[in-house]
């Protein structure tokens, strides 16, 4: 990982970025030494070893290190390339790596799981944070509380971005929008719907209940003892224990933006929510997740972005040549 993503970033010029979450997946693991379902807990443990692995070999070349005297033959200077001479739990790595540190430094570190363990290691690791809600109410718990971490584990608040998911239909009207959400409900197949809800929470078997009942909490397992996609588990039963919503309702409400926050309305009242929620300490972004492409992107590009530009809260050119210039982000010093 350390090898491709440095080269990636030199390839690119400083436009990579590094999804650091743990796969929940069993059929993952199998493919990485058999190991097949990792626990919740040791998911975490293997990750932070691993995140002191690659940043030390990212880390291993001083920004200075490379001369570059052609006439002398010589490229580098050894005593600003150090190894790591790592050896942990999981790891035993010596480096250095094989080449000098990117344009940004390292990659920007991009993270989404949202359970207690998860918002701790996006506090000591994460520079943006993707983030589900099916409401307004748990993203900004989930900002105030993440921001507050990030504080205590001594990082700068404003250089780790959280960024909900957001799933805008987009019409000239309300009525038109709700008709188009309407016509999207009516393609999902619910059957499907239930096997996708089964796996999220590790297999659990949803076949006994009723499509048009009501659901409670007790209706699934506890999201603390799923091994699965714990942060997406909490965020359905949250959800099921707020608004009491019948299987067919959450399954229609889960099927496009999967727990992710959907909306229906105008270019104006899109732009308003999003102006909300930026101002009012939920987002210092959104993760934009079209519930159809390319038409729906195509029209919040063409009917939204110019509403946030005119309201001084999107961009209208690029200051910087680097992701982590977009974001806002300053490039890491060597061992920060």
């Amino acid at each position: 990982s350390s090898d491709l993503y440095n080269s990636l970033d030199h390839i690119s010029r400083g436009r990579v970025g590094w999804n650091i979450v743990t796969t929940w997946s069993p059929q993952a693991g199998s493919n990485f030494g058999g190991i097949g379902q990792v626990s919740h807990g040791d998911r975490y443990e293997r990750a932070e070893e691993y995140m002191a692995v690659v940043k030390g070999l990212w880390d291993s070349w001083a920004d200075n290190a490379v001369i570059d005297d052609r006439a002398s033959g010589r490229y580098a200077d050894p005593k600003l390339v150090r190894r790591i001479d790592h050896a942990g739990t999981h790891y035993q790595v010596a480096g250095p790596l094989n080449m000098p540190r990117s344009p940004q430094g390292r990659p920007v570190f991009v993270q989404a799981g949202s359970s207690d363990t998860g918002r701790r290691f996006a506090a000591r690791h994460a520079e943006a944070v993707f983030t589900a809600h099916l409401e307004k109410a748990t993203a900004k718990a989930f900002y105030e509380d993440l921001k507050s971490l990030i504080a205590e584990y001594g990082r700068d608040r404003d250089q780790v971005l959280i960024l909900p998911g957001f799933s805008p239909i987009i019409g000239s009207t309300e009525a038109e929008a709700r008709r188009y959400a309407d016509e999207l409900n009516e393609l999902a197949d619910p059957e499907v719907g239930r096997q996708r809800l089964s796996l999220r929470f590790g297999g659990h078997d949803f076949s006994h209940l009723p499509l048009d009942k009501m659901l409670n909490p007790g209706d699934f397992p506890d999201p603390s003892a799923v091994e699965a996609a714990r942060s997406r588990t909490e965020v359905i039963v949250g959800f099921v224990r707020q608004e009491k919503p019948t299987l067919r309702q959450l399954l229609a409400k889960l099927a496009g933006a999967r727990g992710h926050f959907t909306f229906e309305g105008t270019p104006e009242q899109v732009a308003d929510l999003m102006e909300d929620w930026f101002k009012g300490g939920v987002a210092d972004g959104f993760n934009l997740m079209p519930p159809v492409l390319p038409e729906m992107l195509d029209v919040f590009t063409a009917e939204v972005v110019p509403l946030l530009r005119r309201r001084g809260l999107f961009r209208t050119a690029y200051e910087g040549e680097t992701l982590r210039s977009h974001f806002g982000l300053a490039r890491p010093a060597v061992n920060a």
